[in-house]
C-alpha cells in the first residue's frame, strides 16, 4: 500500500492535511505528532497507511514507521477502526499510549472521544505487549521481484479514482521505459511516477 507521500502542504483542517503530490491533492488524516510539524506551504514527507472501509478509502499519516506500526496494532483490536485509532494518536502521544497499555490505564483511553470503558479495557488487555515493540527501520527490504508492489500501486490508483485501464496502462508504460531497472523501483517510487504520468 502507500507507505509514504512527499509534497507541499496546501491546507490544515483540524487533524486533516491536504498534501499536494505532483499536482494531486491528497487528504491525509494525521496523528498528533505529525500535525505538530506541519505548516502550510511546507515541503514534507509523511509516513502513511491506506485503509479501506465501507465508507471508502482513507489515508492516515504518521511521524514515523514506529507510530504507523502502533496504529496498525490498535486497529487489530475489535471495535477499533482507522478513525478511532487515529483519534487515539491525536489525543495521546505515542509514549502516553504505551504507558496507558503497560499500566492498564483504562481512563486514559476513555478520554478519547468515542471510546467507552469496554473498548478501553479491550485495548489494555489485547495490546499489553505492545510496549515491547522495537522501532521499525526506515528502509524496508525490497523483494527481488516487485510484483507485489505493482499490485499495491494498482490498488492505490484504483482507490484514488483511476480506472484499471489507466493503472495498468501507466504501469506498462513505466515498465517499458525502465527496462530491467523497473524491478529495482520501490513501491513509493512506482506510485510517484505513476501519478506524475497520469497527471500529464
Amino acid at each position: 500500500m502507500i507507505r509514504s507521500l512527499s509534497g507541499k502542504i496546501l491546507d490544515i483542517l483540524e487533524n486533516l492535511v491536504i498534501l499536494d503530490v505532483h499536482g494531486i491533492g491528497f487528504e491525509i488524516l494525521c496523528s498528533r505528532s505529525i500535525l505538530s510539524s506541519c505548516e502550510i506551504n511546507k515541503e514534507i514527507k509523511i509516513t502513511t497507511s491506506l485503509q479501506f472501509s465501507e465508507a471508502g478509502a482513507v489515508i492516515y499519516g504518521f511521524s514515523s514507521e514506529r507510530e504507523r506500526e502502533f496504529f496498525l496494532r490498535l486497529t487489530s483490536v475489535k471495535g477499533v477502526g482507522g478513525r478511532t485509532a487515529i483519534a487515539i494518536l491525536s489525543e495521546l502521544s505515542l509514549d502516553n499510549v504505551v504507558n496507558a497499555i503497560s499500566s492498564a490505564d483504562v481512563k486514559a483511553f476513555m478520554r478519547v472521544p468515542g471510546i467507552g470503558k469496554k473498548t478501553a479495557e479491550r485495548l489494555c488487555f489485547e495490546l499489553k505487549n505492545i510496549s515491547g515493540l522495537k522501532t521499525i527501520t526506515q528502509d524496508f527490504a525490497k523483494p527481488a521481484d516487485n510484483q507485489n508492489y505493482v499490485e499495491n500501486v494498482i490498488d492505490a490508483l484504483l482507490a484514488l479514482g483511476f480506472t484499471r485501464a489507466d493503472a495498468g496502462g501507466v504501469i506498462n508504460l513505466l515498465r517499458a521505459a525502465h527496462g530491467e531497472d523497473f524491478n529495482k523501483l520501490s513501491e513509493e517510487d512506482l506510485l510517484r511516477m505513476s501519478l506524475r504520468e497520469l497527471h500529464k
